[in-house]
């Protein structure tokens, strides 16, 4: 696990967020980078990594799908109830962070 301390993130633009608790001090317990994945797989893989987390554990998401990013994680988020983070790193580039 690793902190993330609130500068790290100061440059990055919050773009989404539905989370109760701070995730940029929160550990982070995984990490997956999905960059070159089309939509819908890295909401599939999302899943799967959480699905073998447990309840208060972090995962750090890198994609650079916007459709992922924008719609299906959050929407996966929302309806399991999960807290969540996206950050715009650049253009195309986006940063999740998600509590389950």
């Amino acid at each position: 696990m690793r902190y993330c301390p609130v500068s790290e993130f100061s440059a990055k633009k919050v773009i989404m967020s539905d989370s109760k608790t701070d995730l940029f001090q929160t550990p982070v317990a995984k990490e997956l980078d999905s960059r070159g994945m089309a939509c819908p797989y890295p909401s599939f893989e999302t899943v799967k990594a959480l699905s073998a987390m447990t309840t208060g554990q972090c995962i750090e998401i890198i994609t650079d799908s916007d459709e992922s990013a924008l719609k299906s994680i959050p929407n996966v988020c929302r309806k399991r109830n999960w807290n969540f983070i996206v950050m715009q790193e650049s253009d195309n580039l986006w940063r999740l962070r998600i509590m389950k």
